[in-house]
This record gives structure tokens, C-alpha cells and sequence, in this order.
């Protein structure tokens, strides 16, 4: 009886032993056939995980760190990074032509991939960055499509830029003259500010007034006063909820699982705080812009010349639309999507205006009176325009962007299944890793070689680590003189297509008027070389280490 029983007790934990066995074996990594990988990390539970972790804790980048582990590390540019079976492989490409290709060419076969909708959509939940490719989507996008025109940016936002530009001179000089003289300083936060009163303005119609409050506040503390009883101003709340926002999506995408753990941050106080300041903020002003335009008639909805912001022009349309059609305005102020939608407008500007270039500039020349930012915005200074567009590239403000294949289709000769998540590097700043045979890319990537030519083996594409703005210039062959020419390399800094960011020719405008106002005011120093470094932290959008420069006055 004892024999019997040990056997069949035996037999139990074998069969257990081997059953779980069994389990932890469908837990390795399941590789999609045919893309390079690492072989050892297939045979490891964990897969690519370790690794991975072990670079975003050296280095606080999370895309360099999947970069680094597979297409760098097997010279390949495209590769998969492994994770347990319950997780699906993500693919990396490292090849800006054929990222460029896909973001523009392709929006058939890809759209954003889940894991950024999940990153923005517990913040943002009706925000177009959260939100998959829909009708719904695209008529979102058009309604807020003219903000970005040319003729409005150039009526309403300009001037902000200029208006925040002047202010921020004034804070430098009076910080290079008394608190700062000849020693570097952060001016990460200066520019943050900056970016954040231009964008409210913009949006809202209204002055946030941030750079004048550390104006006043920095000018009583060099009149010896221990006191500053002046009330914060409304960007303050605008600079705690980026702040929050920022720091919680960095916090969660290093976790194991960015979903789980952004629907668990959408239970803390922290987070419904959040919701109910930005919300209310966004209501009280949306409710004031509604005001005057419901007492309008058709005619006068009509005129875009009352439009003193870009809620201004929303609202009036939607306003006008519904007269039209004979229906009373839905109440804008309980529109969950328009309220998110301004607020991550807000957002993508500020970020990406905030990493300034790291290399120096300097003028000897001063100016009294600064030009109008008209006159900026219409100069023919093809040297500028080149030295904006290599900072924007160098500096990789957007690392990447996460896409997901609709249908079952190929890159570069891959096999890439429906509901693959692809990572494309948009930091165009080394050579892409390996050669790429030209029959292996798609058709529209081919025909747009063979249209211009691939820059990245070209002149332009030398040494794509250094600040060298004269590669995106060229010598027109009708007059002989040199012309800035943006497509010499793929231009990735901001996306592309339809799901490119919005923002661009704002963020651009901003850019350009902000440099040739410091230019003309400010010699730029030499900085300490612990200083000079383009480090940075991948957040919702990276922001470099070390933000600091060294100014004379002019």
C-alpha cells in the first residue's frame, strides 16, 4: 500500500514538475520569424528585459535603450526587441528614409500603435494624441486645422512670441549683468516659461504673465528686499500640471507594463487633481469666448478677423455651424475633447520649445531697436533657416514614435503581421546601422529615392553627430547663390502625415524669432565643460541634462 501511494505521489509531483515546466517554457520569448534578433535573449525568460532595463537607468533614455540593444548592437536596420510570451515583440527600425516613407506614404498599412495611445490617453483621454484613426479623429483635426495656418500664426501667435521673446531678453540681462555675471546658469526653465505664456496666449486670448513675475521677482531681490508678496499668475498652474504630466508618463513607460500602470495613476488624488485644475481653468475661459460670439449674427460669425486666439476661431466655427444648420450651440465647456485638445496643444509646443540648442552663437554687433517679428519671419537669411533645422534635428526633442500595422505587410523584405507595434527612430543623428539592398524597400520608397536621391550618402549626411547647420544648404544652379534646402536629409523632428505633430510651423515660428532676438542681444560664452553635453532624459519628450549657458549682455 505504502509503494502504491509513494508511486502515485511521485507521479504527482513529476507530472506538476513537468507541467510547470511546460509553463515556463511557453513563457520565453515567442520571436516574429524572419527580423533580426538576439539569439541569447530568445533563450532567456525574461528576453530583452535586463538589458533594457540595465541602459534606461544608465542613461534615462528608454528609445536609445531599445536602439542600443538591437539594431546597434546586430548593425541591422530593423530588429525586434523580445519580452515574455505574454507579450508581443516589439519591432525596431532604424532607416529614416523608410521611416519617413511609412509616416507619410503608408498611413494604410500603419497607425499609431496602442502603447502611445495609452501613454497620453489616461491624461488626455479625448485628445486627438490618444485616439486611434477615425472619422471622428479627422474631423477633430479639421476643426483645429487652421490654427496652424500660416496667416493666423503669423496674426496671433507672432506677436506673443515676440511680445514673450522681449521679456525674456530683459530677465537674461538683468541675470547676465547682477545674479549670474560670468557664470553659466539654467535656462531650461526660462524657456519653459517663455514657451508656455506665447502658447496660452495663443490658445486662450490671455497673458499668463510668467516671465514678468520672475522679472519682478528677480528685480526685488536685487534691490535687497527679503519680501515678494506679488500673487503667482495663472501660467503657474500650467507649469505644476506639465510638470505632473511629464514626469508620470517617464515614471510609467519604465515600468513593465505602461498601461497597467497608467490606469492604476488614474486612481491617486494626484491624478483626479489634475483633471479637475486643468479642466476648470479650461472651462473658465472657453465660457468667456463662448459669450461673445452667441450674441453674434451669421454675418459677422463669418469674420476671421475677430478671432483673437485659436479657442476664438473653434468655437466660432462650431458656433456658426450650428446656426447654420438651424440647431442650438452644444455647450463647448462640457466637450471633453476640446478641453483636452487645447490643453495638449499647450503641451506638445511648450516640450518641444524647451530643448534649446547647445551650441553657442555670438554677435558683436548690438541692436537698440529689436526687429518686429514680421520683419523676422520675412527675412531671406538662408544660414538661420539652415542652423533652426539642424537644431531640431540634433537635439531629437521626439525620439521615436510607435506605429501598428493594420494589415499584414513588409519592411525592408520583413514580414510584419497585423497588430505588430513597430518603434521608429526620428532621431536622425548617426548613420543608420547596415547597408540596405534597394530592392528590399517599398515601392513608394523607391520612387521617392529615385525622385531626390538619398541625402544620408551625400555631403549632408556626414557626421550626423555634430552641429554642422551648411548641410542642409545648397547652391541654386539658376542664381549661384546658397538656398536652404530641407529635404536634403528625411525630415523626422516632428513626425509626418497625418499623425505628424500639429504644432510645427508654430514651434518653428517660435524657434526662429526666439534665436535671432538672443542672437542680436547676447553674446553666448564658452560654458564649463561638465556643461557640454547633449544628455538627456526621455520623458513625454526628452529634455537635456544639462540646459546652461553663459551670456554677455550686447
Amino acid at each position: 500500500m505504502l509503494d502504491s501511494l509513494s508511486v502515485r505521489l511521485g507521479l504527482l509531483v513529476g507530472g506538476a514538475f513537468v507541467g510547470l515546466l511546460l509553463l515556463i517554457r511557453k513563457l520565453y520569448p515567442r520571436p516574429y520569424p524572419g527580423i533580426p534578433y538576439n539569439e541569447a535573449s530568445a533563450k532567456r525568460l525574461l528576453g530583452d528585459l535586463m538589458d533594457l532595463t540595465s541602459i534606461v537607468n544608465e542613461t534615462n533614455e528608454i528609445s536609445n535603450a531599445a536602439l542600443t540593444i538591437t539594431t546597434q548592437r546586430l548593425g541591422t536596420p530593423i530588429a525586434q526587441v523580445l519580452f515574455p510570451s505574454f507579450r508581443k515583440p516589439l519591432v525596431i527600425l532604424e532607416d529614416p528614409r523608410e521611416i519617413e516613407d511609412i509616416i507619410i506614404r503608408r498611413n494604410k498599412e500603419f497607425d499609431k500603435g496602442p502603447t502611445a495611445l495609452e501613454v497620453f490617453r489616461p491624461m488626455f483621454p479625448r485628445a486627438s494624441i490618444s485616439q486611434s484613426t477615425t472619422p471622428a479623429l479627422k474631423a477633430q483635426k479639421r476643426l483645429w486645422a487652421d490654427t496652424m495656418s500660416i496667416d493666423f500664426l503669423r496674426k496671433v501667435a507672432a506677436p506673443s512670441i515676440h511680445k514673450s521673446t522681449c521679456e525674456l531678453v530683459e530677465l537674461w540681462r538683468l541675470k547676465s549683468s547682477m545674479t549670474f555675471k560670468d557664470r553659466a546658469f539654467n535656462v531650461l526653465g526660462d524657456f519653459k516659461n517663455a514657451a508656455l505664456d506665447v502658447i496660452w496666449v495663443v490658445i486662450v486670448g490671455e497673458e499668463p504673465g510668467t516671465i514678468q513675475y520672475d522679472i519682478k521677482k528677480l528685480q526685488n531681490q536685487l534691490a535687497g528686499s527679503t519680501t515678494f508678496d506679488a500673487a503667482p499668475p495663472v501660467g503657474s498652474f500650467l507649469k505644476e500640471q506639465v510638470a505632473y504630466m511629464s514626469t508620470t508618463i517617464a515614471r510609467n513607460l519604465n515600468t513593465p507594463s505602461p498601461k497597467w500602470a497608467h490606469r492604476f495613476e488614474m486612481c491617486t488624488p494626484r491624478y483626479r487633481k489634475f483633471r479637475r485644475t486643468v479642466k476648470g481653468e479650461m472651462q473658465k475661459t472657453m465660457k468667456k469666448a463662448v459669450e461673445r460670439y452667441q450674441s453674434l449674427e451669421i454675418g459677422s460669425l463669418e469674420d476671421d478677423t475677430v478671432d483673437r486666439c485659436a479657442m476664438d476661431l473653434v468655437l466660432r466655427r462650431q458656433i456658426l455651424q450650428a446656426r447654420k444648420a438651424g440647431i442650438p450651440p452644444s455647450d463647448p465647456t462640457k466637450d471633453e475633447s476640446m478641453l483636452d485638445e487645447m490643453f495638449i496643444f499647450l503641451l506638445r509646443t511648450a516640450l518641444r520649445t524647451a530643448f534649446p540648442s547647445t551650441t553657442s552663437s555670438s554677435t558683436t554687433t548690438a541692436t537698440t531697436t529689436p526687429p518686429s517679428a514680421l520683419a523676422i519671419l520675412d527675412a531671406d537669411i538662408p544660414y538661420l533657416d539652415a542652423t533652426l533645422e539642424e537644431t531640431m534635428r540634433l537635439s531629437g526633442t521626439a525620439k521615436g514614435s510607435l506605429r501598428q500595422a493594420l494589415v499584414d505587410t513588409h519592411i525592408l523584405g520583413c514580414s510584419i503581421p497585423r497588430g505588430t507595434e513597430v518603434m521608429m527612430s526620428y532621431h536622425v543623428n548617426r548613420a543608420p546601422p547596415g547597408p540596405v539592398d534597394e530592392a528590399k524597400r517599398s515601392a513608394t520608397s523607391r520612387a521617392a529615392g529615385e525622385k531626390k536621391g538619398d541625402g544620408l550618402r551625400g555631403v549632408a549626411g556626414r557626421d550626423l553627430g555634430e552641429f554642422q547647420p551648411r548641410r542642409w544648404l545648397v547652391v541654386d544652379g539658376t542664381t549661384g547663390r546658397e538656398r536652404f534646402d530641407a529635404g536634403v536629409l528625411p525630415g523626422l523632428a516632428f513626425g509626418g502625415g497625418f499623425r505628424g505633430c500639429p504644432g510645427r510651423k508654430l514651434a518653428m515660428m517660435e524657434l526662429k524669432i526666439m534665436v535671432v532676438m538672443l542672437v542680436l542681444n547676447f553674446e553666448f560664452l564658452p560654458i564649463p565643460e561638465e556643461y557640454r553635453s547633449m544628455a538627456a532624459t526621455e520623458m513625454a519628450f526628452r529634455q537635456p541634462d544639462f540646459p546652461f549657458t553663459r551670456l554677455r549682455a550686447l
